[in-house]
C-alpha cells in the first residue's frame, strides 16, 4: 500500500494529474463545440502544462541540491522529458499556434511576480488555462462566432471558482502580506464570491446555439466543492478532487454527446 501511496503522490505532485485536468478543457472546447481536431494541440497542451507547473511549482528546488532528493530528482526527470514532449508536438503546429502558445508562455512566467498580489494570482491562472483551452482552439479553426465569446467568459467564470478550494486551503501558510482573498474578504466572503461565479456560468450555457444541461451538474459540483472548503482539508480534497471536475466533465460529454 506504502508503494501504491507513493505512486500517486508522485502523480499529483509531478503535475500529471492537473495537465489531464487542462487537457480535458481542451477536449471540452472540441466536442461541446465539434470542432474536434487531431490530438497535436492538446498533447502539447499536456507536456507545456507539466513543464509550466512544475517550472512554478519547483523552481527553487531545482535550482540547489534538494533536487538530488530522490523524490525531486523523479520530477525533474519528468519534467524535462516533459519539455521534449513539448517540443515534439509544438514543432508540428502551425506558426500562429505556435506564437500563442508563447505568448501563454510568457503570461506564466508572470505569475512569480505577482506573488505578492496574491489576490490577483487565482486570476491570472484562470485566464491563461482559459485562453489555452478555448481561445487556441476555436483560433485553430477559425470559427469565431457568438458562441465563442461565451464560451471564453463561461470557462474563466469556472476556472476562478474552482480555484477558490485552493485559496481557501493556501490562507493557513499564505504570508499575510499576499493578500489573498480569503485574508482580505474572510473564508465565508470567498465561499460566497466563488459561488455566486457558477450562477453566470450556468445561465450563459442556455443563451449559446448549442446549450447543454451538463453545465448543470458541473456548477453543482462546483458548488459542493467550495462549500465544503476549509483550512482543515488536506491536501488531496484540492489537488486530486477538485482538479478532477474537468475530468469528470469530459466524461460526461463524452457520454452525453
Amino acid at each position: 500500500m506504502l508503494f501504491f501511496k507513493r505512486l500517486f503522490d508522485f502523480y499529483i505532485q509531478s503535475s500529471i494529474h492537473v495537465a489531464i485536468a487542462v487537457v480535458c478543457l481542451v477536449y471540452i472546447t472540441d466536442f461541446s463545440t465539434n470542432l474536434c481536431h487531431n490530438f497535436v494541440y492538446p498533447s502539447c497542451v499536456f507536456f507545456g502544462t507539466m513543464v509550466g507547473y512544475n517550472f512554478l511549482k519547483y523552481f527553487k528546488i531545482f535550482t540547489t541540491r534538494r533536487f538530488q532528493h530522490k523524490k525531486y530528482l523523479g520530477i525533474l526527470t519528468v519534467t524535462i522529458f516533459s519539455c521534449f514532449g513539448f517540443l515534439f508536438f509544438f514543432l508540428w503546429l502551425k506558426r500562429s499556434v505556435q506564437m500563442l502558445i508563447i505568448v501563454s508562455g510568457l503570461l506564466v512566467l508572470i505569475y512569480p511576480f505577482l506573488r505578492k498580489h496574491g489576490w490577483l494570482k487565482m486570476f491570472l491562472v484562470s485566464f491563461v488555462v482559459t485562453f489555452v483551452s478555448v481561445y487556441i482552439p476555436f483560433h485553430i479553426r477559425n470559427r469565431i462566432e457568438p458562441d465563442f465569446y461565451i464560451n471564453i467568459v463561461q470557462r474563466f467564470l469556472i476556472l476562478v471558482s474552482l480555484l477558490i478550494p485552493f485559496e481557501i486551503l493556501d490562507s493557513k501558510t499564505d504570508a499575510k502580506s499576499l493578500q489573498t482573498l480569503p485574508q482580505k474578504f474572510g473564508i465565508s466572503n470567498t465561499k460566497l464570491f466563488g459561488i455566486l461565479l457558477v450562477i453566470p456560468f450556468i445561465i450563459l450555457e442556455f443563451v449559446k446555439t448549442n446549450s447543454s444541461f451538463l453545465v448543470l451538474p458541473i456548477g453543482i459540483m462546483t458548488v459542493l466543492f467550495i462549500h465544503f472548503s476549509s483550512v482543515e482539508r488536506n491536501k488531496y480534497y484540492t489537488s486530486f478532487w477538485v482538479e478532477s471536475v474537468p475530468i469528470c466533465w469530459l466524461i460526461l460529454v463524452l457520454i452525453f454527446s
